[in-house]
């Protein structure tokens, strides 16, 4: 109780600076938030779009199918194989479209045997499907993919340049938390030697002002998950509106991010408390 009241009084004396340090941790952790709900929403949009990297290889009438399939697996940049039967694929049919089953009692089945290929990574796509249709085994090799593997490109761009803004930006807050607590002590250097030479213990000191620092950056959290999420939801409720197959985050993934920057405020402010603190011991002792 002594660490949270010193703390408290430490935030009061000084209200321009912790006010600056509390505005600063909220724009901050506002912006943060919002690149990792976009950067998450991102991976998955980027997850939905890899499983339709696949290669459908049609097969020449003949073929060993099982042969084909463990040939298949063994490339090294193939991720996986499906196989589809030319049976499994009328029956499929037949159900989509009734009046193919009145056909296929009449006729041969004329569908190929089929195989999907997934490649190992995008880039893969191309140069894989390229080498399937030089196969001997095979009959005619279809992809597409394209835009997607376009869409990857992208994302990986946005990807490197959210995660170098969200660095930024934890160490802007660190800093600006760093800042303040180190205002604190300085106002309270008198009072911290009197505490020195009474015999006060390096925990004594410490923890006000560990404390401050993590109730600065918690309040800055509140406001930002408060601000953060609705406009989120206000931006996927807009972008849903239009395309409405883009997967969204669930209301639990929405709490797990929030979870996640209380913990990074913790982090920053209790460690920015402590590292300015314990410099000041250092240059007292």
């Amino acid at each position: 109780m002594h660490a949270l009241r010193e703390a408290v009084l430490a935030i009061l004396r000084h209200p321009v600076s912790s006010l600056a340090t509390l505005t600063t941790a909220t724009v901050s952790f506002t912006l943060l938030m919002l690149s990792a709900l976009f950067l998450w929403n991102l991976d998955k949009v980027v997850g939905t779009a890899e499983e339709e990297l696949v290669i459908a290889v049609f097969l020449k009438e003949g073929v060993d199918l099982e042969k084909v399939t463990l040939e298949l697996t063994r490339w090294p940049e193939v991720a996986e194989v499906k196989v589809i039967p030319k049976e499994e694929a009328l029956k499929e049919l037949s159900a989509e479209q009734p009046w193919v089953a009145e056909v296929a009692a009449l006729l041969e089945n004329p569908l190929p045997d089929t195989l999907l290929v997934y490649p190992k990574r995008p880039e893969l796509l191309k140069p894989l499907a390229e080498r399937l249709e030089r196969a001997p085994w095979a009959d005619e090799v279809n992809y597409g993919g394209r835009v997607t593997l376009e869409l990857l490109r992208l994302a990986q761009g946005v990807r490197i340049g959210a995660v170098a803004l969200v660095l930024m930006l934890i160490l802007n807050t660190f800093f600006s938390v760093m800042g303040t607590i180190r205002l604190s002590i300085e106002s309270r250097r008198d009072e911290l030697e009197v505490m020195q030479l009474v015999g006060a213990t390096r925990g004594t000191i410490l923890l006000p002002f560990i404390v401050e620092g993590f109730l600065l950056t918690t309040a800055a959290a509140l406001i930002a998950v408060a601000v953060a999420i609705p406009v989120y939801r206000q931006i996927v409720a807009w972008v849903v509106r239009f395309y409405p197959f883009v997967p969204t985050l669930t209301p639990e993934e929405l709490l797990l991010a929030s979870e996640g920057l209380f913990l990074l405020a913790f982090v920053l402010g209790s460690v920015g408390g402590w590292l300015s603190s314990r410099a000041y011991l250092k240059e007292a002792a």
